[in-house]
């Protein structure tokens, strides 16, 4: 879902029209250090599709620079403030980053889409998400050393990591403009001191769905468009790369698809995993339920799903925005942060959110609310449309500043 996330947050730079040239460094930047030339073949606009399976590339503007970009060595990217002076004595001396420098020389303006980067994950080395991290790094270089306009935007902060809080306390307040997608992030950011954060709707609000869709082959063998169903997803707080939740992910999610099937039989899994979870995989087979992921289901195939279906329950940021987007109900759990607690916020939702730690206990509660949505959905719709309205304006907010300072130059 980032992916579609991403695209839409070019689609607004693009509209604004500016007098730039876009390059990409692709997937491969997350995993490993750019090379000092950087790759042979820079990715196009399509290879932004082809890696979606993966991870997003990192989007470059001639003028703009948006950095996105995850490392697994350890060796290159500060992870305590106190470090920052002495990575960059070897930045400068060409010792690491070195494609990162010569992007820094070259650029008028630094911009960063920080998305789902600076929220919960500390490695069994006590150290910090290596994502948060590298753009955190970057922020600061551009703005202290080279003296750029420099903006993150488009992100949720909720890093719970003391490191992390002390290097976000001496970087936002330098730079130009931090823009957060919810405003659970804005309190969290003044209790360090940061007083330079605004909230601007993610840039996913700002989609644009095509009229026209019918479904594909492999769509309808794992959907029966003819009867209702109700959509059921996975979180980034139930596995990812720093914590998993400590109960049996097959038994709790069976037990929840078994109380939703006595209320509308059909149940769909969007696996935000994309097949690579396998205790997902068991639930789907176990239950002997549809499926869909990035093999079966586009961006905008999903999204007509989720316009379909009935509900959607899950505790996935993207996914959740798509489903208001097409005006379907949700029910929420947690993320590896606030994030999703925070859309309930951002739509005034009344309805109950739970903790992804406690979910085991409370799947009655879960079913109970599912019924009560269920039984409010017209109402439901109605709020989410005008809500809708609203942050879909907010987010253009996300591109719009940039025009004085690319006119300027």
């Amino acid at each position: 879902m980032e992916q579609l996330q991403l695209l839409n947050l070019i689609k607004m730079l693009q509209d604004e029209n500016f007098d730039v040239d876009y390059k990409y460094i692709d997937y491969r930047s997350l995993y490993h250090p750019t090379p000092e030339g950087g790759f042979k073949k820079v990715a196009s606009k399509s290879a932004l599709k082809r890696v979606a399976k993966k991870m997003l590339p990192t989007f470059l503007i001639r003028k703009i620079h948006s950095f996105r970009v995850i490392n697994k060595n350890n060796d290159f990217v500060p992870y305590k403030y106190s470090q920052y002076e002495d990575y960059y004595s070897r930045m400068k001396d060409g010792k690491i980053l070195q494609y990162e420098k010569q992007l820094l020389e070259w650029a008028d303006i630094i911009f960063i889409n920080g998305e789902g980067n600076i929220v919960n994950g500390t490695d069994k080395f006590g150290k910090y998400r290596m994502g948060a991290r590298y753009l955190l790094f970057m922020a600061w270089v551009g703005k202290t050393k080279f003296n750029l306009p420099t903006f993150i935007v488009n992100h949720t902060v909720d890093p719970n990591n003391y490191n992390a809080f002390e290097i976000i306390e001496n970087v936002y307040p330098k730079l130009d403009k931090v823009l957060v997608r919810e405003t659970l992030s804005l309190p969290l950011l003044e209790q360090h001191n940061v007083k330079n954060a605004e909230f601007v709707a993610d840039a996913l609000f700002s989609y644009q769905p095509a009229d026209d869709w019918k479904p594909s082959e492999k769509l309808s063998q794992q959907i029966d468009f003819s009867k209702p169903y109700i959509c059921i997803g996975d979180s980034s707080g139930i596995r990812n790369a720093y914590n998993q939740v400590k109960w049996n992910v097959v038994d709790v999610f069976s037990e929840i698809i078994n109380g939703i099937k006595q209320i509308v039989p059909q149940v769909i899994f969007v696996d935000g995993y994309n097949g690579g979870n396998e205790d997902i995989n068991r639930v789907i087979r176990k239950n002997k339920i549809g499926y869909v992921n990035f093999d079966n289901c586009g961006y905008h195939d999903l999204y007509q799903v989720l316009k379909r279906a009935k509900l959607f329950i899950s505790g996935r940021w993207h996914a959740s925005i798509l489903c208001v987007l097409a005006n379907t109900p949700i029910l929420s759990w947690g993320a590896d942060s606030h994030k999703t607690r925070s859309l309930y916020t951002l739509l005034e939702y009344p309805y109950r959110f739970f903790e992804v730690s406690t979910l085991p206990a409370n799947i009655p509660e879960m079913i109970d609310e599912t019924k009560k949505i269920l039984d409010k959905a017209d109402t439901i719709k109605s709020k989410l449309k005008t809500k809708i309205e609203t942050l879909a304006v907010s987010a253009r907010g996300n591109s719009s500043f940039l025009k004085q300072y690319v006119e300027k130059k």
